[in-house]
């Protein structure tokens, strides 16, 4: 089958770039997550491990209550000696088991815990870190346009606000330098009616003004 790009003379379309995720592109601000992360962890490890405990004594007081009333049974009858050990080892092995089925079940839960809490500290942390870089944006006196969050981000809210006050601030900024560009202009219609030929101190003026009317645009582009 012949190529339809070929027919046109236009080139193939370049083959999107497939973008993987890592962890560092969850981890925005590993001081504040991290610690968080962490914290909420050992929590949650102290509280399975001390649930963990009080399952593992009741199954093991029981146990032992079993054990000694096999024992009452089997003190005065050899014959049954043999089974009441079997079923005190069973009930050993048991609980045995069960330890081993808590310590997998509970470090089963802190990675699926430290998993979830990667991702939900990532969505406070992505508008964090989006709105400190708008601030240093700003205190390099660029005014850009703010881009919104992702949708499922947290402090939705808190960056509406954010962004209120940005766009007040550009449009503050875009009044000032239309303000300058008329008042450049009245200075030059005024510098033309002068018909001064000579280089006067305006037209020093008048270029810094331009330039720095350049420079406010391209802040703000």
């Amino acid at each position: 089958m012949s190529d339809p790009t070929a027919a046109t003379g236009l080139p193939s379309p370049a083959p999107r770039p497939h973008h993987q995720r890592k962890l560092s592109n969850y981890l925005l601000d590993k001081n504040l997550q991290l610690r968080y992360i962490l914290l909420v962890t050992i929590l949650s490890a102290l509280i399975a491990g001390a649930l963990g405990y009080m399952i593992y004594d009741q199954r093991r007081t029981a146990s032992e209550s079993i054990e000694r009333d096999l024992q009452a049974l089997t003190h005065d009858d050899a014959s049954r000696a043999d089974f009441g050990e079997r079923i005190v080892s069973d009930l050993e092995s048991d609980d045995q088991a069960l330890i081993y089925k808590m310590v997998a079940v509970g470090l089963g839960l802190v990675v699926i815990l430290g998993a979830y809490l990667v991702i939900m500290t990532h969505k406070v942390a992505g508008p964090l870190f989006k709105v400190s870089m708008y601030f240093d944006q700003m205190a390099d006196g660029r005014l850009g346009t703010v881009t919104p969050l992702r949708r499922g981000d947290m402090l939705q809210d808190f960056f509406g606000d954010f962004k209120a006050m940005h766009e007040s601030l550009r449009a503050r900024a875009s009044a000032d330098v239309a303000a300058m560009e008329q008042a450049a202009a009245a200075l030059r219609e005024a510098r033309g009616a002068a018909g001064a030929a000579a280089r006067s101190p305006l037209d020093d003026a008048l270029a810094a003004l331009d330039h720095h009317v350049a420079n406010r645009k391209r802040q703000l582009a």
